[in-house]
């Protein structure tokens, strides 16, 4: 009697081994599926997109390898952040360089006000697209708090007629108050939410999202690894 009770408690530990097994090797497949999940989540969130540039406004080499597109609003204090310390240097280092073409697409939703600044800037483009640059240097100086409404036809049109004297203040005027470009920002704005784009400033590089785009060694990185793939 006693050594089958010996057997048996062997035959008990060799199955309770077993199913520990067992649990272990469906742990670690479960582990396994989570950690691809993950990483199939990453690879969809970093998938390329086709950003067509016709009739947004540009700056640099039309032929560069690299095309940076930011998404912003005028009245967003951190698009004013980008435009004061990560465009001057994406400017000098890749833009002036024949390396970067940089585009703006409007995603104006702060405010009406938002979308009142974004129609001035396409007046501008409308009539002088190289001096839409310009304005977008003038409405970042002149910004105003995000909680007023300060981007009025009447601010807009003084902010061209003394910063862009080759733009015709008075036709910026007349578009702002008949909102003859509103069609076109609500349509940039559209382009925003068919890319994900889910705050501002957001910056693609080359059909890619960035996460940061305060980020400048992360998005001097992206654009590294891009020229070598050229």
């Amino acid at each position: 009697m006693a050594n089958k009770h010996k057997k048996k408690s062997v035959s008990d530990r060799m199955g309770m081994i077993t199913m520990v097994t067992v649990l272990l090797v469906f742990l670690g497949l479960g582990i396994f599926a989570v950690i691809q999940s993950i990483t199939q989540s990453g690879e969809q969130a970093k998938e390329k997109v086709n950003i067509k540039l016709d009739g947004q406004p540009t700056v640099g080499d039309p032929n560069a390898p690299i095309k940076l597109v930011e998404f912003g609003d005028f009245k967003c204090p951190t698009c004013k952040m980008f435009h004061d310390e990560i465009y001057p240097l994406l400017k000098k280092e890749y833009i002036d360089t024949g390396k970067v073409q940089m585009a703006f697409i409007n995603y104006q939703f702060l405010g009406a006000d938002s979308v009142t600044a974004g129609i001035a800037g396409e007046s501008v483009y409308k009539q002088n697209p190289e001096a839409f640059w310009k304005f977008y240097d003038a409405i970042y100086k002149n910004q105003g708090q995000e909680t007023e409404t300060w981007a009025t036809p009447e601010f807009l049109t003084e902010l061209v007629k003394k910063n862009i004297p080759e733009v015709n203040a008075d036709q910026v005027s007349k578009d702002l108050k008949s909102k003859a470009y509103e069609k076109d920002v609500l349509a940039d704005n559209q382009l925003a939410h068919t890319y994900k784009v889910d705050g501002v400033p957001t910056v693609f590089i080359n059909g890619v999202m960035m996460d940061n785009a305060m980020d400048y060694a992360a998005l001097k990185k992206a654009i590294d690894a891009e020229l070598k793939k050229k």
